[in-house]
């Protein structure tokens, strides 16, 4: 058994680095499909970017809903009802397949109304591989929460560094061909890598939560639909999948307006985002941690100790921003230039040639000096978030969530930097402003407590029975 005690800095890294390296491992699973396309041939990589971005738009939504299996596994874990830890797993993982019914049908039908196969083959065909296998991208989180709510994160850790060898052994062969044997595939290659290296994982996930250790000590094999269970999932994790589509379309108008102004704004905005991209994975994975900690400790009816998480938590955020700062303030021209020489990295349509690059550079630098405190505002609020969602809060922080991006971030842009046409680098105070605002939220509601009446494992949720065709509970 997995015990977390204190919340201590040495706990929460211990669970929360894994996590980093197995979102770290996702992401560059994703830029290496880009190198590899970006030699193959410009359409096919500008297409993967474009096509890729919505199709991750709508699979992401179904991974953050299966990664709620998590935030059940803790609580049970740490009210030490350990035969019951595989029961809200099994209720994710049919929640997953279920959702093949929309998947299978947006892959066959809804594929040609977004791109037309003859004009746009190369989106046509990468969108509708991935959402085949977007089931299976969401299986991993499902499956996964087993381990992560337990804190035993280092096995996600090991699989997502699986799942990237596969797809990096597949790209060059699938995309390119091998000889006579293995014809080139091009896009087709890169997304079906992609999707196989993500089915490996997935499968040997199962595997091993199968395992008959996990069959007596935690009940693995209790695979029934438990229509309680599954509401509850549904209820916790419906508001942060909603949530991830509508923070998505908000930074996708984002760009499209940056895109609008001008070549030197999206260009600017283009390097200062792939860069944001490269240092995510450290909130994405404390948050993780936060959400195992705090689910056992929201389990075992200790609450107390939560502010020890978010103590800790500040503290690593903290250190991590020093870090950053080296690499975003001090000596930001070797990452600056990485991207200048590797223009295939940058959103598509970007031309390096109508761009003075030398006020680019000095417009990058300064955005990279707000997008150093905007990362440090984002990765407080990632350790808030996870404690709030491990509570089950999950609608306050849709509610919130979703009128401070479109509120705060998009609107503002629009007024004060698309219709004056004002320079770039003011919409990096925005994103500061955008990002302070949202933290100040969820911080007023992790203090006001009201996340500490909130127990999932031990919640009733009434579900009508309909009896002479009136609902009764």
């Amino acid at each position: 058994m997995t015990e977390l005690k204190t919340g201590s800095v040495a706990e929460l890294w211990k669970v929360s680095y894994p996590m980093m390296v197995s979102f770290f491992s996702m992401m560059l699973m994703v830029f290496v499909d880009r190198i590899f396309l970006s030699w193959y041939s410009t359409e096919a990589f500008n297409a993967a970017t474009t096509a890729g971005t919505l199709a991750w738009g709508f699979i992401l939504g179904l991974i953050t809903l299966a990664s709620m299996s998590e935030v059940f596994v803790a609580q049970y874990n740490g009210a030490g009802k350990f035969s019951k830890i595989g029961s809200p797993v099994w209720q994710t993982i049919w929640l997953t397949l279920a959702s093949y019914l929309f998947y299978i049908p947006v892959a066959a039908f809804g594929t040609s109304l977004l791109y037309d196969p003859i004009v746009s083959p190369n989106e046509y065909y990468f969108f509708k591989i991935l959402m085949y296998f977007g089931p299976v991208f969401a299986l991993i989180p499902a499956i996964g929460g087993f381990y992560i709510g337990r804190g035993k994160t280092q096995i996600m850790q090991w699989m997502a560094i699986l799942g990237n060898v596969v797809n990096v052994i597949l790209d060059p062969i699938l995309i390119f061909g091998v000889s006579d044997i293995i014809p080139s595939m091009g896009i087709k290659g890169a997304a079906i890598a992609t999707g196989v290296g993500s089915l490996v994982e997935a499968m040997l996930l199962f595997y091993l939560f199968m395992r008959k250790e996990h069959r007596v000590t935690f009940g693995t094999l209790k695979y029934s639909f438990e229509k309680c269970l599954f509401m509850k999932t549904i209820k916790v994790g419906l508001p942060p999948a909603i949530f991830i589509c509508l923070e998505l379309m908000g930074w996708a108008i984002f760009y499209n307006f940056m895109a609008q102004i001008s070549p030197m704004h999206i260009f600017v905005a283009s390097v200062c985002q792939t860069i944001l991209l490269l240092f995510l994975f450290f909130g994405m994975g404390i948050e993780k941690g936060a959400i195992a900690i705090t689910g056992n400790f929201i389990g075992s009816k200790e609450k107390s100790k939560v502010a020890n998480v978010l103590a800790s938590g500040l503290k690593l955020v903290t250190s991590f921003t020093c870090i950053s700062a080296l690499f975003l303030i001090v000596y930001p021209d070797p990452l600056i230039n990485w991207f200048l020489q590797n223009p295939a990295l940058l959103e598509p349509g970007v031309n390096l040639l109508s761009i003075d690059v030398i006020e680019a550079k000095f417009l990058i630098r300064i955005g990279l000096i707000f997008i150093t405190f905007y990362i440090l505002l984002e990765n407080i609020r990632w350790i808030l978030n996870g404690i709030l969602t491990a509570a089950g809060d999950t609608l306050f922080l849709l509610t919130s969530g979703a009128i401070t991006v479109w509120f705060l971030l998009l609107v503002p842009t629009y007024l004060f930097i698309v219709l004056p046409k004002a320079n770039v680098a003011y919409s990096f105070i925005i994103w500061i402003v955008y990002s302070a605002t949202a933290l100040g939220i969820v911080l007023f509601r992790f203090l006001q407590g009201k996340w500490k009446l909130k127990n999932l494992v031990e919640e009733k949720i009434e579900i009508p029975v309909i009896d002479n065709g009136q609902p009764t509970y």
